[in-house]
């Protein structure tokens, strides 16, 4: 494929090259040479900004996972001190379950709310503060409900359902945010020249480094993942009040620190009606049967342009409507992304209770929900360090959608796992499968995550037009909000003796839709 380019000098004298395809090796002729020389493609560094938008990030998973690690126990079992198994509510698995999945439901769903405040109210900034305080507001209810005298006056559970309620909107409207501000940190827009100190000349391009920063995004996400490693034991070993008040202090801290970068941080700005004008661009391009007609340019042309008010506009320009069919082709990916959550949801609430089945030797039955996060923290530097630099070394193109296939094959194997494993638990005898044995459903997962998450966050930034970023990334989490959704339906089924056929019934649906997805969106070479 040829690839034309266009260079200039920029003002520090760096070479920019526009109009480069940065899917494919770039072809540049160098002076004297017969053949052109394919150049390499290398990230960029981090902006040093980002890292203080990571810590509002880092404080809101370790505030989330936190809390998230005990409530299984929390609602499952009975309030019985100096048991093998805490709990304060004792309403089962399947209501456990059930709850669960609406926290998350409610969470990734509130994203929405928190991207339209965000993009046509407060901007990312003063959105992602307002956010924090509803859910410092969240933890304050959940700390006090979950105390002894809480729990015995009755107020646990709806103290539980309130916490939940507030938390997950403050959850929202950080997820929504911190992704894309972070990653608007990031000045280069084009790709870049650059002469390494081997002598190697290589092309500096802003897709990979979007890549990197969402990898290491990620990376700081499992850090945070890793507080249910302080909270269980606390709740194991002390109480449930204790184990929340610990992600209480967390998320103030992350505020606090995330603040010192208030005058620095490039700072987007509200756009006002963003939302509306891009569900107005929708509605012009259904009835002119096209998102070319619906330009203003062929508006224009035919005589249409007086039919639609926000045509008349100035904001409303061919490249903009350019920019909303390529978030609307981005947002089609998403239709598959629900079923590979309904089995990463499986590692917060069933498998926890599949351990509990097990023997634990000491072991609290929800600590092993943290061999994701740890597994994690290992796998991406070795993929952003040794796979990534390799594969780009030797021309491989390990392009997003099949990052995205084997993300939905590696968590199908994990239910795999899951079912085998719980026929098993179900013909021996009791207590003496060891709770270890249940490692390989966590690391798997922790591997589909590394190709699937980070690479829908990245697809989330790079192909959303500037002044929808936040409603694109929104959409993301609002896949996990509707497996959530999905996985209440499979309450009923999400407790003795169905598990079985419920984690292969699973296992089927992520590799059929991992199949699909590949189908989709795999490039056809033509």
């Amino acid at each position: 494929m040829d690839v034309e380019l266009e260079t200039k000098k920029t003002a520090g004298g760096d070479t920019t090259i526009q109009n480069v395809n940065t899917s494919e090796s770039v072809q540049f002729e160098k002076p004297g040479d017969a053949d052109p020389v394919p150049l390499r493609r290398i990230p960029d560094k981090m902006p040093k900004l980002a890292l203080l938008i990571l810590a509002v990030e880092l404080g809101e998973r370790f505030t989330y996972f936190g809390l998230s690690g005990p409530i299984q126990n929390y609602i499952n079992n009975p309030y019985a001190p100096g048991s093998d198994l805490p709990g304060a509510l004792g309403k089962g698995q399947a209501v456990a379950t059930a709850l669960g999945n609406f926290f998350k439901f409610w969470a990734y769903t509130s994203t929405i709310i928190g991207a339209i405040v965000a993009d046509q109210y407060l901007g990312k900034y003063r959105a992602i503060l307002l956010a924090g305080t509803i859910y410092t507001c969240g933890l304050v209810i959940l700390v006090a409900t979950s105390t002894p005298a809480g729990i015995n006056s009755g107020a646990g559970l709806g103290g539980l359902i309130a916490a939940m309620v507030t938390i997950g909107l403050g959850t929202g409207g950080i997820k929504a945010n911190v992704t894309p501000m972070c990653a608007e940190q990031y000045a280069n827009s084009g790709p870049v020249l650059k002469r390494l100190k081997s002598g190697e000349q290589v092309i500096v391009d802003p897709e990979l480094t979007v890549g990197r920063l969402f990898m290491w995004f990620y990376w700081v996400v499992n850090i945070g993942a890793l507080s249910p490693l302080i909270t269980v034991t606390v709740e194991a070993r002390h109480s449930f009040w204790l184990a929340y008040l610990i992600p209480l202090i967390a998320i103030l801290l992350s505020l606090g620190v995330f603040l010192l970068g208030r005058n620095k941080y490039s700072k987007v700005p509200p756009m006002g009606s963003a939302i509306l004008d891009a569900v107005r661009t929708v509605r012009i391009a259904i009835q002119e049967r096209s998102f070319d007609n619906a330009k203003p340019s062929s508006l224009r042309e035919h005589g249409h342009q007086d039919k639609y008010p926000i045509a008349r506009q100035e904001r409303y320009t061919d490249e903009y409507v350019g920019e909303v069919r390529t978030g609307l082709r981005s947002c089609k990916m998403f239709l598959f992304f629900p079923f590979y959550f309904i089995c990463w949801n499986q590692m917060w609430n069933n498998l926890i209770s599949q351990a509990g089945q097990m023997a634990l030797h000491g072991t609290p039955n929800d600590l092993l929900q943290n061999l994701d996060p740890i597994a994690l923290c290992i796998f991406i530097p070795f993929l952003d360090i040794i796979v990534y630099p390799l594969l780009r070394k030797y021309r491989i193109n390990f392009d997003p959608v099949t990052r995205i296939f084997v993300g939905f094959m590696t968590a199908s194997l994990s239910m795999v796992y899951a079912s085998v494993l719980q026929h098993y638990i179900y013909n021996s005898p009791p207590k003496s499968i060891h709770v270890w044995i249940q490692a390989p459903s966590y690391i798997l997962v922790a591997f589909s995550e590394a190709f699937f998450i980070i690479t829908g966050l990245e697809l989330a930034f790079t192909q959303a037009p500037k002044t929808l970023r936040s409603v694109v990334s929104a959409l993301f989490w609002l896949t996990i909000g509707i497996a959530a959704a999905i996985c209440i339906a499979l309450s009923a089924v999400s407790q003795d003796p169905y598990l079985v056929w419920m984690y292969g019934s699973l296992a089927i649906v992520g590799f059929v839709a991992g199949c699909a997805f590949y189908w989709c969106f795999y490039p056809k070479k033509r």
